[in-house]
């Protein structure tokens, strides 16, 4: 398991979210404004969203911020970031671009690495959106309090990659020790 990173305080990432009311809301609907437009994509579509469907210019954008892409593997501990969004990496401590040679579960702080294992699990098995939500432990004594959801699809033509599409955001809670 990768020892454990703390982050920069969250509140001095850019634009990243803190304690104030307006910020604390909007990082609870980053999972569900993914979900959101998941659905409203598959119903334009008229069919499962898939890798070919997704607009690959927009994801440098400010509504891709918190998003990423995970190719799930047979066994878990070999899936790989595939894309990732600025405030993603930043929350994460991760390099502007991923590194597709380093699984995934060595590059997320260790805090982390339960959540998403869990998530790309449940992503893989159901054919409905997860939503996790809790608080991570950090280093410092205080807590992160998270969101995320994973949403399974597969990669076309061939349709037998499996992808996880999906939005992370945390805020620390202040006054734990």
């Amino acid at each position: 398991m990768p020892a454990a990173k703390t982050p920069a305080e969250a509140d001095k990432l850019p634009g990243s979210p803190h304690d104030s009311a307006p910020e604390a809301a909007r990082e609870r609907r980053e999972a569900e404004r993914l979900i959101t437009d998941w659905k409203q994509e598959t119903t334009q579509l008229g069919r499962a969203l898939a890798l070919m469907t997704l607009d690959v210019s927009a994801m440098p954008s400010e509504k891709w911020a918190h998003r990423f892409i995970i190719s799930l593997r047979p066994v878990v501990e070999d899936c790989v970031l595939l894309f990732y969004g600025a405030k993603f990496a930043a929350l994460m401590e991760l390099p502007e671009k991923p590194d597709h040679s380093v699984p995934m579960v060595e590059q997320l702080p260790a805090r982390y690495v339960p959540v998403f294992t869990k998530g790309c699990i449940d992503a893989a098995l159901r054919s409905v959106p997860v939503r996790l939500q809790g608080a991570a432990d950090r280093e410092d004594g205080r807590q992160e309090l998270y969101r995320v959801a994973f949403i399974a699809f597969t990669a076309e033509p061939l349709r037998q990659r499996r992808l996880a599409f999906g939005a992370f955001n945390c805020r620390v809670a202040e006054g734990q020790t």
